[in-house]
């Protein structure tokens, strides 16, 4: 008797005993139950003498039999009389006592084997309409609860073409054809916003016209981060051409084969499960685009000559019917779990209906979406709804906020509430070895992660981590044989700028929280490198489950953000972020927009500081600068930016002959650069700068660094100098004032510079991770006659495209 109260708190009451006397027992019979529809099997054949059946009677293919009423009629509990049809289970009750007395039954002809009360009541679809905005996600237990009653395929009859199915829960069910439903396959229903089990999968007709060029629009509400969504190809099993749509670790690819290799595209953030997801591709021969919701684009090529695709195969939808065949072409064993409402594919919307009525030509387990909160709730610009059962709220894209996404903000220091983050592309495989990452932040609780990175959804595998623990800065990361945690010693204030500092390399962990000592700690095991291919988030997580279990996170940062810094690399907190949650204004000087005249603001802990366009000057760029600047001044953040091709086509190449006019209030500093806009160890450049007072020439083609330190005068007294620095091809040489030349070569074979930067004077945009670190300030002084290949004169500030903080020189 527990085991069958257990059943009916499922939803299903099933029954197993063996008939061994001439009636039913009362006790069963009495059992209160809540089915709609009860069915029971017997041992033996319909033309048995003294058969049970009232009414009509069906044999069954495992030799049994089972009784059925006719139209009008209820079969009743004891599963062979029957019963008047009514609307109330009072009526039922009473007209059940009023019914024929069954006929006696024997145990020599039969004998009854199986009592199952299934809920069988009709799939949604049949009953209900879907609004246009589309339906929500069944839940688990609507896939499976009606057939959990069956542990054995001898005792269902799955019809109209359906299969017996062995249930990873333990049990069997039916898994039916597109088009039916129910624990038997026996009901009909069509298909609107198709759900998907994980063992599903819609069959539609080859594609038509997409060899050369596709579009593909896609909507769907993923539960899973890992399946199939859409494939097809020129053979079943994916070989030779092919395209598909995967869910790979909550990322959408887009794969594609011309015939000979396959491109791919990755989406540069993960699909928001529970929510709908817009996703839309374009294909042009050897080319493909790809958008995710209100991400960036990404694009991709296919390999090879070939530029067409071939279609013979159909086009599967959700899953596979034989997904092992495609499993080692796709990588991918899962079948997409949770709904589609729109798939348009070169201006043809898909009807998944099966027949005449709509395009699917065949399909299995198949179930209807079901209304959710989302379709009553309209997010504007962008803004992403997410089902939470009885309730939805918006994901607002940064720039604006409110309950609906319709209120335009301006970031300038981003706030983060508790419940708030924003998303970054991933630091990837960039920093396996080493990695320094420096965060100025203002607190306003003492608890809440705001830097993390990690590499799988499922929290397994690497991950960097900073948050704050009850006021102490805890600093973990992860290689792979468990976390190191490396804890400040002393509490951060609230409401009080700090500035974090961490570095790792290797296994060796530092941590320091603004001028305190540092703190070091090591990660266990043998493993040496990082890996993070998921995005990195500030501010908080989107998910706690989606972190590893090692990092302990349990709540988001609750203050405010104004720098984050990544290998000397500034991290653009607005122009950078793929999307955010929840951010607004932090209560800052900048926020006020102080800055005259298209100045920037740069905040600096509590106060501020104004970077002026060329032509203003002040504290807060409020003065017109009326003069012609012949000399210019910079200030340490400051530079002139030339793109011109009079002046570049005179930098890169095999030589370049530059003279200069220059004094230096200080002895360190850079004055000219010319380099590449993705920058590394191997990337080409040309440098001049100050370092110890002493003059540097600096240049690198790409396969090693010539390093020329003038020796004979210090340059940073304040006083006039003038240089001359010469390269041709690997030999560089360098002249300051009237002193003597001095000669040096860089390595390697390359002899030519390769540039795209453009050429800046007196310094540079990001100027510490632009140089590598060889220089942290521009120039502090002023510059004048500067000359190109002995004979284009460069006028300073008319010349330039481009600059900031330059002021007539002193």
């Amino acid at each position: 008797m527990a085991a069958l109260r257990a059943l009916r708190e499922l939803g299903v009451f099933a029954v197993f005993f063996m008939f061994c006397a001439s009636s039913i027992s009362e006790e069963l019979l009495q059992l209160p139950l809540r089915t709609k529809t009860f069915e029971a099997a017997f041992q033996g054949e319909c033309q048995s003498e003294g058969g049970p059946c009232q009414q009509l009677c069906y044999d069954l293919h495992d030799g049994t039999f089972e009784c059925g009423c006719s139209d009008g009629y209820v079969l009743s509990t004891d599963g062979y009389s029957c019963h008047p049809e009514t609307n109330s289970s009072s009526n039922s009750t009473s007209t059940e006592e009023a019914t024929t007395e069954p006929p006696s039954v024997t145990s020599e002809n039969v004998v009854m084997n199986t009592i199952a009360a299934t809920t069988t009541a009709t799939a949604a679809s049949t009953t209900e309409e879907t609004t246009d905005s589309g339906p929500g996600v069944s839940e688990e237990e609507d896939y499976d609860s009606e057939y959990t009653a069956f542990w054995s395929c001898d005792q269902l009859d799955c019809r109209n073409g359906g299969v017996c199915v062995t249930q990873s829960e333990g049990g069997v069910r039916c898994n039916c054809k597109l088009g039916f439903a129910g624990p038997y396959c026996n009901e009909e229903m069509d298909v609107k916003y198709p759900s998907f089990s994980g063992n599903s999968h819609i069959v539609l007709p080859t594609l038509r016209d997409a060899h050369k060029s596709m579009q593909i629009s896609l909507e769907f509400k993923p539960e899973t981060h890992n399946a199939i969504l859409l494939y097809s190809g020129e053979q079943a099993n994916l070989q030779g051409d092919y395209i598909a749509i995967l869910l790979v670790e909550g990322f959408v690819e887009f794969r594609f084969d011309c015939g000979m290799g396959e491109g791919i595209l990755r989406s540069d953030q993960p699909v928001v499960l529970g929510s709908w997801n817009k996703l839309s591709i374009y294909r042009d021969r050897w080319d493909a685009w790809m958008q995710l919701n209100n991400d960036h684009q990404v694009q991709g090529r296919s390999k090879g000559l070939f530029s067409r695709i071939t279609f013979r195969d159909n086009l599967y939808l959700g899953g596979s019917p034989n997904i092992s065949m495609v499993q080692t072409r796709l990588d991918i064993d899962k079948g997409f779990i949770g709904c589609v409402r729109k798939l348009e594919i070169n201006s043809r919307n898909f009807d998944f209906r099966s027949g005449v009525k709509g395009d699917a030509l065949d399909g299995a387990d198949i179930g209807e979406c079901r209304d959710d909160a989302c379709n009553n709730v309209v997010c504007h610009n962008g803004g992403q709804c997410v089902d939470h059962g009885k309730s939805a709220s918006c994901l607002c894209p940064l720039g604006y906020e409110g309950e609906f996404c319709d209120q335009e903000v301006t970031i300038l220091v981003p706030s983060f509430n508790g419940s708030s983050y924003m998303r970054y592309p991933g630091l990837g495989e960039r920093f396996l070895s080493f990695l320094e990452i420096t965060v100025v932040l203002k607190p306003r609780s003492l608890n809440g992660v705001f830097f993390y990175n990690g590499e799988t959804l499922e929290g397994q595998g690497d991950f960097i981590m900073l948050q704050l623990i009850n006021g102490f800065v805890e600093f973990r990361f992860d290689l792979g044989n468990g976390a190191a945690i490396v804890r400040s010693d002393q509490v951060v204030s609230i409401d009080k700028w700090h500035t974090i500092s961490i570095s790792r390399t290797g296994q060796l962990g530092i941590l320091r929280v603004d001028k305190h000592p540092y703190i070091v700690g090591l990660a266990p095991g043998a493993f040496t490198q990082l890996s993070l291919d998921l995005n990195l988030y500030i501010g908080g997580v989107a998910k706690f489950k989606e972190t590893s279990p090692n990092a302990g996170i349990t709540h988001n940062f609750d203050g405010c953000i104004q720098k984050v810094t990544i290998n000397n690399k500034p991290l653009k907190l607005l122009q950078e972020a793929l999307t955010g949650r929840n951010v607004n204004n932090c209560a800052h000087p900048c926020v006020t927009g102080p800055c005259y005249n298209g100045g920037q603001c740069e905040p600096t802990m509590d106060e501020f500081q104004c970077h002026c366009k060329l032509g203003f000057s002040g504290q807060q760029c409020e003065v017109e600068v009326q003069e012609a600047i012949a000399q210019p001044m910079m200030g340490g953040q400051s530079y002139l930016h030339y793109t011109s091709e009079e002046i570049i086509k005179r930098v890169r190449g095999s030589k370049i002959d530059i003279q200069m006019k220059f004094r230096s209030f200080s002895g360190h500093g850079l004055l000219l650069w010319a380099g590449e806009e993705d920058v590394t160890r191997t990337s080409d450049f040309v440098s001049l700068g100050i370092n110890t007072g002493q003059l540097v020439f600096r240049f690198n083609l790409g396969s090693g660094e010539g390093n020329l330190v003038y020796n004979y005068s210090r340059v940073g007294d304040g006083h006039w100098h003038t240089l001359r620095a010469i390269r041709y091809r690997q030999e560089g040489s360098l002249t300051v004032d009237d002193g003597p030349t001095i000669v040096g070569t860089s390595f390697g074979q390359l002899n030519q510079l390769t540039v795209n930067s453009g050429l800046y004077l007196g310094g540079i945009k990001e100027i510490s991770h632009m140089t590598l670190g060889r220089y942290q300030t521009g120039l502090v002084g002023c510059i004048g006659n500067f000359t190109l290949s002995t004979d284009y004169h460069v006028r300073l500030v008319t010349h330039a495209n481009s600059g900031i903080n330059v002021q007539p020189c002193i």
